[in-house]
This record gives C-alpha cells, structure tokens and sequence, in this order.
C-alpha cells in the first residue's frame, strides 16, 4: 500500500512538472541569457583555464565560442522541435531531448572550438558530462520555475476575468430584484400592516366588553397581535436595507511584472540549495571529481543552515527588509569563503579548489538568482489565491441572492395571494363572530373555542412572517 502511495505521489510530481515545463517556457531565450547562460559560461572559463593552463582571454573565447554555438542549436531546435509550444504541451521526451542537445553541443563546439583555433585537444570526457549535466538540467529548472509562474499568471488572470463577470452577474441580478422588494414592502404597508391594526383595534374593544372567561384568550390574542405588528415592522427594515449592498465595483489585482522583483521579497530555502548543489555538481565534477561534488553538497547544507533563520526574519519583518537580504548575503559568502578555508581540515582534500572569495561570491549568486524566483512564486500565488477567494465570495453572494429571490417571490405570493392575509382575516372574522347580534347570542364554549382557532391562526401567521426574513441571506 505504502509502495502504492508512493508510486502515485512520483506520478503526481511527473504530472505536475510536465504541464510547468512543456508550454510556452519550454525553451525561452530569455531565461536562458539571464539565468543559464551566465553561470555556464563562469564554469566554461574555469574549465579551460584548467584543461589548457591559458590565460584568461583565451579561455574566455574558448567558452564563448561554446555558448554562442549552443544558443545558436538551441534557437533553431526551439524552431522545429517545440515550435508549437506556445499553443499546447509539448510531449515531455522532445522538451527533455532539446535540454539534454544543448547541452552536449555547448561541451562539443566547445572542444572543437579549442581544437580549431588554438590546437588543444578536443579532451571531449572532460568537457561534454559537465557541460551536458549543467545546461540540461538548468534548462530543465528554469522552464519548471518559470512555466509554474506564468501558468499561475494566466489562472490568474483568467480568474479575474471570470470575477468580473461574475460580478456584473451578481449586480443585474440585484437590479432584477428590486421591484419584487418594493411589490412586498407596499404589500405590508397597504394591506398587512393597516389588517393587523384593525385586528388588534377589535380585541381591545372586544377587551372592553369581555368576560373573565374570554379575558386569558383576549389577551393572547391582543399579545399575538403587537408581536406580528412588530415583525412585520421589522421585515420592513430588512427589505429596506437588503437593497443597499453590492454597489461596490470588482477590482482585481494589478500583475506585478517580472523586473519588479529584482529586488528578492523572501529568501528561499530549496531553491537557493537545490541551485547551490546544481553549480558544485556541474563546476567541481570537472575539476575534483566526486569528492569536489561531495564537498560542494556540504557546502550548500551550511549555507542554508545559515540563511534558515534569516529567511524567517525576512518573512515575518516588514521593516528592515533590505538589512536582512544583506545579512542573508553576508551570511552565505561568509559560510562559503569559511569552507573553502577549511576544506582540508575537514577531509576534502581538493586538487583543483576555488578561491575563497571566488566561491564565495557564486554562492551569493545563486542565492539571489533563487530568492528572485522565490519572489515571484510567492507573489503570484497571492494573487492568484486572492483572485480565487474573491470569485468564490461572489459566487456565494450569487447563491446567496438566488435564494433571496425565491424567498421574495414566495413572500410575495404568500402576502398577496396566499394564505396569511386569510388567516388575520380569518381571526378578524372570529372577532366580529363573536361581537356580533344578527346571528344571535353566541355560547360562552363557542366563544371560547373561537379564541382558540384565532389564537392558532395568529401563531401559524406569525411563523409564516418569521420565515420571509433575509438575514440569512
């Protein structure tokens, strides 16, 4: 069952990152010269400085040459093989082999770069597993973060839309409801009202002249009577008032575009650690082998371990924000040029080792790189759980005013043609029964069971009146 469970949590993940990655951001240019190209051509120089022993310049034109043609492959592979991706999901082997191409042609041009212009060896175990493992995989990262946002953009914006009808819904649904209002209103004040006070007018003058045997069902009925007239009195005022919401206009909220978070709002925990581990895995390999990979690891779990707290500060501070992000940073360089300090002391005996400062500084990098896409995940998830709430609140509001007009409709066929005006008149009648001389003197038990019809009838008028009320809605 646990074996189950877990298979379809790996199926959940799968599916999930395939309808982030295979769409439009599939491949994207931009992220690629912003994100991937950058680090990648850092690594490319480091490399060749290593392989070669040349200079700078020279290695910088060795990796250049490399990162061009890759841009290059990767431009016309976008053209033919995911040309479509903009429209629909791409099938995730093709997304996955244009990732995995690119990668193998930055390593491969760049040997047969090296090999061309300057007579270096095309050494393609050295160059191809780091240069295929780093552009395929950030490829990979970049098109899930960035295909999450933007599909979460245009949920976003389609929830909005769908609000605003929503909204224009709710409020031609409220012009339709206020003439049925005024029908029931001059209802209780043309004929209900005006019934009720000429019933209780009758019992007091039926009080006046009455036995002690008729007094208890007097009374009640007179009690029964000030209760309705104060109900209804009441209902009133809810009718009044119910025409008085969902005047307000739908506003929804402004997308924040992407170059607003360049400042970082939040500093992240998993993407800082799973881009640090992305950089040691595809920079150390080549130079250190699977210890420098081990070591770059370690390195990422300090770096996080520090920035933990930090991070917490950063989300619950909405002062000295800026303070924090330096800390943050501060913190991360500092862990890494420590590290890098004390590597031998802790068993990574390196052959190749950065510089302290030097790693240091990527490790800033790559924790800003991350809290950017942080920051634009966590505040498009905003607004995309605020334009939900506030579809699901007008979506209420609209069950909310269908239900009122079928009470409305009811009250009104209740007060005008139904059974309540019978029953105050039925109790009017029992009244003039019993005040009555044409039809001879009624029997003190016949009076009696008279009251206790209209008594029965008032209590029965005044749970139909209870139930006309639009609080609960």
């Amino acid at each position: 069952m646990a074996a189950g469970q877990g298979c379809c949590e790996v199926r959940s993940a799968l599916q999930k990152f395939r309808y982030a990655a295979t769409g439009r951001w599939a491949v994207s240019i931009r992220t690629y010269l912003v994100l991937v190209f950058p680090f990648g051509f850092l690594t490319s120089i480091e490399r060749e400085e290593l392989l070669n022993g040349v200079g700078l310049t020279r290695a910088a034109t060795i990796a250049l040459a490399g990162e061009l043609s890759a841009s290059l492959y990767l431009f016309v592979a976008q053209l033919f093989l995911l040309r479509d991706r903009k429209e629909k999901l791409q099938p995730l082997w093709r997304c996955t082999f244009v990732w995995g191409s690119t990668g193998i042609m930055r390593g491969l041009f760049t040997a047969l770069y090296a090999q061309w212009a300057f007579g270096y060896g095309a050494s393609l175990y050295f160059r191809l597993p780091s240069a295929a493992l780093y552009t395929s995989v950030a490829l990979a990262v970049s098109a899930f973060y960035f295909g999450t946002i933007d599909r979460r953009r245009l949920e976003t914006q389609a929830l909005n839309s769908l609000g605003g009808v929503l909204h224009e819904e709710r409020f031609q649904l409220n012009l339709l409801e206020v003439p049925k209002r005024q029908e029931v209103l001059s209802v209780f004040e043309a004929q209900l009202l005006p019934q009720v006070l000429t019933l209780r007018s009758g019992i007091q003058k039926l009080l006046a002249g009455s036995t002690e045997d008729n007094n208890h069902g007097l009374h009640k009925l007179l009690i029964q009577s000030q209760d309705i007239s104060k109900a209804l009195n009441v209902k009133t005022q809810q009718y009044v008032k119910s025409g008085s919401g969902f005047l307000d206009s739908y506003k929804s909220d402004v997308q924040i575009p992407y170059w607003s978070h360049l400042i970082p709002r939040i500093i992240s925990i998993r993407i800082t650690f799973l881009l640090i581990v992305l950089g040691s895995a595809s920079s150390q390999f080549s130079r250190n082998g699977i210890k420098g990979v081990a070591a770059g690891i370690i390195s990422a779990i300090f770096v996080v371990t520090v920035l933990a707290p930090v991070s917490i500060l950063f989300k619950r501070s909405q002062r000295h924000r800026n303070l924090l992000l330096l800390m943050g940073f501060a913190g991360a360089f500092s862990v890494q040029y420590f590290f890098n300090l004390l590597q031998p002391t802790l068993g990574f005996h390196l052959n190749h080792p950065y510089l302290p400062w030097y790693s240091g500084i990527k490790s800033v990098y790559g924790v800003y790189v991350a809290s950017v896409i942080a920051s634009l995940l966590v505040n498009i998830s905003f607004q995309f759980d605020s334009a939900n709430r506030k579809g699901a609140d007008i979506s209420s509001e609209i069950h909310q005013l269908s239900l009122r007009d079928e009470l409305i409709e009811k009250t009104v066929f209740d007060t005008r043609f139904g059974t309540l005006q019978g029953k105050i008149a039925g109790v009017t009648m029992a009244l003039h029964l019993m005040e009555s001389q044409s039809l001879g003197e009624i029997s003190s038990v016949r009076k009696k069971e008279l009251l206790e019809s209209a008594n029965v009838l008032l209590g029965q008028s005044m749970s139909a009146i209870e139930l006309m009320t639009l609080e609960a809605l």
